[in-house]
């Protein structure tokens, strides 16, 4: 059953870099080339790194993979430092013997992950009894769900003010023809994305509650 989401990037990074390659010096842009991403389109929403994605609810050791951990050499993914394994549909085992000295910091961000996970250490190895899945903590998960959905659409709006901002200072280089099209290709990708991301949102919550 579901414990919760994974800490993926919140917007794909497919659709960032797509951007990017929009609103890099908008004269090395060509019409040829901001057409052929139109057909392209449907490559950027098949991403997996929409946060809704991750509430996988028969998977619980993937739920943990990207919890991130604050180490000494900064923010890394649990699973980069510790070997994740499910002893049984109950349990799940975090072996950090490779990384001791982040066995803490561990148990500290599994804590702290929203998924009322209530971590158990011997040594280097990190036990995590999965809780029973309640009405409550359903709802809870949904509600976790809602507010990674709007930090994505935050996180969305800002890639796409980002971009029309660089366009913009690009507008005595090239036609307005040229520039309008690149507008107009700009929030297409960003309301196609805000739409997927609603999607999700729905589906996980019809999962979750039914």
């Amino acid at each position: 059953m579901a414990l919760g989401l994974r800490c993926f990037r919140l917007v794909p990074p497919v659709f960032c870099n797509s951007f990017a390659a929009l609103t890099r010096p908008v004269s090395e842009v060509t019409l040829k080339t901001v057409s052929g991403r139109q057909s392209d389109h449907g490559q950027y929403m098949a991403s997996p790194a929409v946060p809704i994605r991750s509430f996988a609810t028969k998977k619980a050791k993937g739920s943990l993979d990207h919890i991130t951990v604050v180490t000494a050499d900064g923010k890394l993914a649990l699973n980069q430092i510790g070997q994740i394994s499910m002893k049984s549909p109950q349990l799940i085992l975090v072996n950090m013997a490779s990384f001791p000295e982040c066995t803490a910091a561990a148990i500290k961000a599994i804590r702290e992950s929203g998924m009322n996970l209530n971590p158990e250490v011997e040594g280097t190895l990190i036990r995590v009894p999965i809780p029973k899945v309640t009405r409550e903590h359903r709802e809870m998960l949904v509600k976790l769900a809602k507010q990674n959905t709007n930090k994505a659409k935050d996180s969305l709006r800002k890639v796409r003010t980002n971009a029309m901002n660089k366009l913009k200072k690009s507008k005595d280089k090239v036609s307005e023809d040229t520039i309008r099209l690149i507008e107009k290709q700009i929030s297409q990708m960003a309301d196609d994305t805000a739409a997927e991301l609603d999607r999700h949102l729905a589906a996980k919550t019809k999962e979750l509650l039914g």
